[in-house]
């Protein structure tokens, strides 16, 4: 099963001092198979070490996305991404949506330390 992952673990995994941290290094060095990164969230958490690391820490990021063959970055359908958002009644951002419309299309397994995320793809 492929498995689409959350900035919220992305995040956790590459800033040492996120609380998270040790959790998202044993997720990750869990996880088998595909893994697959929607084009916003790779720009999502590439934003987030910037600003709250450095521009150093995002490039290892991207470096990192280069270097891992197991991860494939995806490039989205942005109508339909734009329509599922819209009809969705949750408040959640639109990169939470397109994980959400990704994990349902693509029968993926969705990885994240997002709660409210965590329930919604449950509840399907």
């Amino acid at each position: 099963m492929a498995h689409l992952v959350d900035s919220s673990v992305l995040v956790a995994l590459f800033l040492d001092f996120d609380t998270q941290h040790a959790k998202a290094q044993r997720l990750w060095e869990s996880l088998h198979g595909d893994i697959l990164l929607p084009y916003c969230i790779a720009t999502e958490t590439a934003t987030v070490l910037c600003y709250k690391h450095s521009k150093e820490q995002a490039n290892q990021f991207l470096t990192f996305l280069d270097d891992t063959r197991d991860v494939t970055v995806i490039d989205g359908d942005i109508r339909a991404e734009m329509d599922f958002y819209r009809h969705s009644v949750a408040r959640i951002s639109f990169a939470d949506a397109v994980l959400l419309f990704l994990a349902r299309t693509r029968a993926a397994q969705l990885v994240t330390f997002d709660d409210q995320l965590e329930r919604l793809w449950r509840a399907g």
